[in-house]
């Protein structure tokens, strides 16, 4: 059994209306969450300002991370943007916006160091999504644009795209729905790759391994080099910490999760941590949940190296 290199990080969209420059962030992943990699969010990018401004933050959050010892694993779709219909929008010229846009993406992702970037592909209408012919036509698209946007990617020096795993039927939400956009590098394409989220497998109809975290770890951790940890239920898409409280609540182990991606035969995972919080919320106490999530996955990464697990049974 392969057992991966595993690297504990948070995405920084605990970040957004609360410390929105990468000055501000970037010490507290470090000084107060003690982790050195982070997946950053969108949420905190003008992407609309304009070529030399889109480049002038690519460069701030580039100095921010070395300047702090910080590896920046990924650019990744925030709220906003999940706003959006985008590579599954009914209307051909909005698709065609959302295709550049995701260039601009990813263009600033590579400018700013991180290897890959990706998130939130795109979400069909109901009136597509009840359609048959209507629905395979857009997945045809959606397709043809991922191809497309591979290639740009690797022109731009990306690794991968990577796609996530949603909690909507009419997004890219099953087993089925991940393994079908799944494609390697090639000579001229970035590969197209899974960001694998443990609390979105509550999609209403859904059942069986599809509503099973652990069955999506195992069956798809080694196509999934970003993992996003979440305390949820089976009920909901929470996007709880891991505190106590929470963790009593939810059915996220991370004993459990750290044992299917040995089975996955993963060879090396980041583990971004995704809590989050109301805007509203008291902002010293978001910090508090997020240090002691943080705590309590380093503590399961310490016992794993110790004594790896073997075997991991289902939920």
């Amino acid at each position: 059994m392969t057992v991966p290199t595993l690297r504990l990080g948070v995405n920084t969209c605990f970040a957004v209306k609360r410390w929105p420059h990468p000055e501000e962030w970037a010490p507290i992943v470090r000084d107060v969450l003690g982790l050195d990699l982070v997946q950053h969010s969108l949420d905190l990018v003008d992407l609309g300002a304009g070529a030399a401004a889109r480049d002038a933050q690519a460069d701030r959050l580039r100095d921010a991370c070395a300047a702090n010892g910080l590896a920046l694993d990924s650019v990744f779709t925030g709220l906003a943007a999940y706003s959006s219909s985008l590579l599954l929008d009914p209307e051909e010229d909005a698709r065609r916006r959302a295709s550049s846009w995701w260039r601009a993406v990813l263009d600033f992702s590579a400018r700013a160091g991180a290897p890959r970037a990706g998130g939130h592909l795109g979400s069909l209408s109901v009136a597509d999504a009840r359609d048959p012919a209507r629905r395979a036509a857009r997945t045809a698209t959606l397709r043809d644009d991922l191809a497309a946007l591979a290639r740009h990617a690797h022109t731009a020096g990306l690794d991968a795209i990577l796609f996530e795993n949603m909690a909507c039927a009419r997004e890219p939400s099953t087993l089925a729905d991940a393994e079908a956009l799944l494609e390697p590098a090639a000579a001229d394409r970035a590969a197209i790759a899974l960001c694998l989220d443990v609390g979105h497998q509550c999609v209403p109809g859904t059942s069986g391994d599809d509503r099973d975290p652990y069955a999506w770890l195992r069956r798809l951790g080694a196509r999934a080099p970003v993992v996003h940890l979440q305390q949820s239920d089976a009920e909901g898409d929470h996007h709880w910490p891991f505190t106590a409280a929470r963790n009593a609540e939810g059915r996220i182990e991370a004993g459990r999760v750290l044992a299917a991606l040995d089975a996955s035969g993963a060879r090396d995972v980041a583990l971004v941590l995704e809590p989050i919080f109301p805007f509203e919320a008291d902002d010293d106490a978001v910090l508090a949940d997020l240090t002691e999530s943080a705590a309590y996955w380093r503590a399961a990464l310490g016992a794993h190296a110790a004594a790896p697990p073997t075997t991991e049974e289902r939920w």
